[in-house]
């Protein structure tokens, strides 16, 4: 089992959370607590990259999903990259791939919010 954490970095107005070890029961909470706290200080695109995460669980999911429930009222983007073949599983057998924007590098998340057009900040 890998330590779980969490690395925040900016790329302009895009912020980028590395997510590493397993996003699981016990880790969960510590992301949704993350996204809740970026969300309130009004940041409004965020990139979760899990290329570093080696096991997810419905409940590493449940708090993306919660991060996504939080952001689109404001307008927000929540997108998520680097899943390995069985995490991206996960999400498709749960078809969860059509609500939550999965992309194949972390620079094509961020350059999507571009790309929208949109007036996010």
């Amino acid at each position: 089992m890998s330590e779980f954490k969490i690395n925040e970095r900016n790329i302009g107005n895009v912020v980028v959370l590395d997510v590493s070890g397993d996003l699981d029961v016990k880790s969960a909470p510590s992301l949704k607590v993350k996204l809740e706290s970026l969300i309130r200080f009004g940041h409004q695109k965020i990139v979760v990259n899990l290329a570093d995460t080696d096991f997810i669980d419905s409940t590493g999911v449940g708090s993306l999903m919660y991060g996504l429930k939080l952001i689109n009222p404001v307008n927000g983007g929540l997108k998520v990259t680097g899943l390995s073949p069985r995490n991206f599983n996960v999400f498709s057998v749960l078809e969860l791939d059509r609500v939550l924007p999965i992309l194949g590098s972390e620079e094509a998340a961020i350059g999507s919010f571009h790309s929208e057009g949109s007036t996010l900040h």
